[in-house]
């Protein structure tokens, strides 16, 4: 029995334990009809053409009939799968035996996607000769359909155990192929050569040296076949929408030049810090990026915040980075998110993100792989995966993606590969992050990065950087002086926070403006820092001096979720000529005067801190880019609720602070001074100065969000006789000084402190 009779039985024995999969039935009256044509690499089960099809559904292009006369095999879920895939089958077999043609005149493609030549190489045939049985099946097809596109692949490299010689042979082959393609195409039936092979590894993408396997290698081969595919069948990519790349360029909705001169801040862990906002904006910065949580290691942040962050953002006219900081070190860190973990949490949050394109960039994942080579190998289709998902969800906003091998990539992943994943956004809209720390500590190496960049025309800007880190001393002051040369966009680690043993990395001290640090000196100060370098986003009126139409009023509030502390407000949203920005509430107490007491970026906004059996007046206000203000809304009047009636209650509270000064234990004594049983408590309280509660403490269930904190009482503790008193506690971290809480509520009520 000879090997290729072998391969031929295996493949057919293997089909018939398939699942089969009826296609879907065709979305419009004449799709375009695609035939995937090769052999065991597209057929057995080929389930790159299931990656395709489900990648074409998400991003809009569902008029695609795929079609063949094999069915298509079990690739999990169910999908359009007929293809021409035939195991074991040689582009010189099928061209000297003539079978094309009776499979075209059942199909009749449009299009078809032709990856022909891993058997013809295994079995010692010269490209030549494959070429030529190229050109006899490209005949056929033009016979055929004399309008018919060709997209044929530089087939992916093989290394089978029997056949040492098969490498050189497939660089043979795939040398030749594009040479080949420019003597055959034509304007009415144009061919377009795909690149398989560049990237592909025989090791980490295969299961035998020859075919994809199901996890990285059918995930490269989709993202390949992909915009070539988009493109032959005429669709041009979604209109960009707000903040959007033209070339290596990041542009805003106008077409503006945008240069993003920025901070990070660490906000899921400081979420109290919101004044750290308008700070930044203080010393000239145009963007910040914020760090939010999926919910692998931190948060999640759902989606009001997200939306409260993005309005402090616009409050400041700053461009808002929001980055997922759970993707840190995959693969090397313990709990570390996925980007597809890190995909579903932005599709969680959609809600806050969409219409927010003029002023949001999606950061798919920091660092989303660590020094582990062999994941970190996978990034190129875990971020083509990622920004799919997004598309699909109707994100169009600018995306970001982080490089691998802890942000740096010192292999060179992230450089290689980043053209492909461009291509593999169906909007062509995402810009590629690199974090400039110990590993590019020369000129050299820093202009090594950029130049490559600015060779192929690819967008990139410098998402992390410092003065110095723990794996060496960045060049600083070349990542400065080129970046503004170059005209690409930088943003500083960090505005304050850092834990201890990086400590040198925070911009001030202890979240204070007026304290600055030697590296915050440096880069909001200093040659080629932002305050010298940065220009405000148009979009903050800047691109439009000349309006002066405010908005319209927006609808008078209504509450919801009235307690003895807080409520919730609602509104009809206004209008406005070029867009509303955001609206600011406004407060008064009984008869009062209203002052402003918050800034939202949506039609929503939480009061808290609110005194029990007390009335409260709101009404709202809003604005835009150009600063015009609307007249104020109608007014609604509330009074909480009396907060349980459980009379008099004293908390006495101690912390013992420990870890070096940045961890410390609390202890809480609740006692019911009162006259009557307490059944069923919680206890309030906010920390002044961003301390974090661990989870989940004892005594009580405790939560926390920003700086306000609750304790609920468990079951054996529930009920407090008079004078009775309960202790709980939990552990906690903080930074800078660790002041305790001021005052503590008891179901709405003020507790006395001692």
């Amino acid at each position: 029995m000879t090997l290729r009779f072998l391969r031929a039985v295996v493949t057919g024995l293997l089909l018939a334990a398939c699942v089969v999969i009826a296609p879907t039935a065709a979305n419009a009256a004449a799709p375009a009809r695609v035939m995937a044509l090769g052999d065991s690499i597209t057929g057995s089960p080929g389930c790159w053409r299931a990656l395709l099809w489900k990648h074409l559904q998400d991003t809009g292009y569902t008029d695609v009939d795929f079609v063949g006369s094999l069915p298509a095999p079990g690739c999990g879920f169910t999908y359009d799968g007929e293809n021409e895939g035939h195991g074991g089958y040689l582009a010189t077999n099928i061209a000297r035996d003539n079978q094309l043609p009776g499979w075209l005149s059942s199909a009749r493609p449009d299009v078809v996607l032709m990856h022909l030549g891993t058997n013809d190489v295994w079995n010692n045939i010269p490209a030549s000769t494959i070429l030529n049985a190229y050109s006899t099946l490209l005949g056929q097809m033009r016979a055929s359909n004399p309008a018919i596109k060709l997209v044929v692949a530089q087939i992916i490299p093989m290394n089978p155990s029997n056949c040492s010689a098969c490498g050189q042979r497939v660089t043979d082959l795939n040398a030749a192929i594009p040479g080949w393609a420019r003597a055959n195409s034509t304007a009415a039936s144009p061919i377009t050569v795909v690149d398989q092979w560049t990237g592909f590894s025989t090791a980490a993408d295969t299961t035998d040296g020859v075919h994809p396997n199901t996890s990285t290698g059918i995930q490269k081969i989709e993202s390949r076949w992909y915009p070539a595919l988009v493109s032959a069948l005429g669709a041009e990519p979604p209109a960009a929408v707000g903040l959007h790349v033209e070339g290596a360029r990041v542009v805003e909705g106008d077409g503006t030049p945008f240069v993003m001169r920025g901070v990070n801040h660490a906000h899921v862990w400081y979420q109290s810090q919101t004044r750290a906002f308008a700070d930044i904006k203080s010393f000239g910065a145009n963007t910040v990026r914020v760090v939010l949580g999926s919910g692998q290691r931190w948060g999640p942040t759902p989606a009001a915040e997200v939306g409260s962050v993005v309005g402090l953002c616009k409050q400041s006219k700053l461009i808002c980075v929001l980055e997922v900081h759970d993707t840190t070190g995959y693969g090397e860190q313990s709990g570390a998110a996925t980007l597809d973990q890190a995909a579903s949490y932005w599709i969680s949050v959609a809600s806050a993100l969409k219409g927010q394109e003029n002023y949001v960039v999606i950061n798919l994942g920091n660092e989303p792989f660590g020094n582990n080579a062999q994941v970190s190998a996978t990034w190129a289709s875990a971020t083509s995966s990622a920004i799919s998902r997004l598309r699909g969800a109707g994100l169009q906003h600018l995306l970001m993606a982080d490089a691998p091998m802890w942000g740096q990539d010192w292999g060179n992943i992230m450089r290689d590969n980043a053209a492909s994943v461009l291509n593999a956004d169906p909007q062509r809209n995402t810009v590629f992050s690199i974090h400039m720390y110990g590993v590019y500590n020369t000129a050299d190496k820093v202009n090594a990065y950029f130049d490559a960049f600015r060779s192929v025309g690819l967008p990139l800007v410098v998402g992390e950087f410092g003065h110095n880190h723990s794996d060496g001393d960045p060049d600083e002051d070349t990542i400065l002086a080129q970046a503004q040369a170059r005209g690409l966009g930088y943003l500083g680690w960090s505005w304050s926070g850092n834990s201890s043993d990086v400590g040198y990395l925070d911009m001030v001290n202890s979240f204070d403006p007026a304290s600055l640090t030697s590296w915050g000196q440096r880069i909001l100060n200093g040659t080629n820092g932002i305050r010298q370098t940065s220009k405000e986003a148009t979009i903050y009126g800047g691109g439009n001096p000349g309006d002066t139409q405010p908005p319209s009023t927006p609808g008078t509030p209504t509450s919801s979720g009235v307690t003895s502390t807080g409520l919730t407000l609602n509104w009809t949203a206004s209008t406005d000529n070029v867009g509303v920005t955001g609206y600011d509430v406004l407060r008064a107490v009984g008869s009062g005067s209203f002052t402003q007491v918050g800034s939202t970026a949506t039609t929503s906004f939480a009061d808290s801190g609110l005194t029990p059996s007390t009335t409260y007046r709101y009404q709202v206000r809003a604005k835009d880019a150009a600063g015009n203000v609307s007249a104020s809304s109608g007014i609604v009047s509330v009074t909480t609720s009396a907060g349980g009636g459980t009379g008099a209650c004293k908390v006495g509270y101690s912390g013992q602070n420990w870890g070096g000064g940045n961890g410390f234990t609390a202890s809480i004594a609740v006692t019911n001074t009162g006259t009557s049983a307490i059944n069923g408590w919680t206890l309030a309280f906010s920390y002044a100065n961003g301390q974090r509660v661990t989870l989940p403490g004892w005594g009580a269930t405790f939560a926390q969000s920003g700086a306000a904190v609750t304790a609920t009482n468990l079951t054996w503790n529930a009920t407090l006789a008079p004078n009775a008193s309960t202790t709980i506690g939990f552990n906690g971290t903080f930074s800078g000084s660790n002041p305790a809480p001021s005052s503590f509520t008891l179901n709405g009520s003020t507790c006395t402190v001692g």
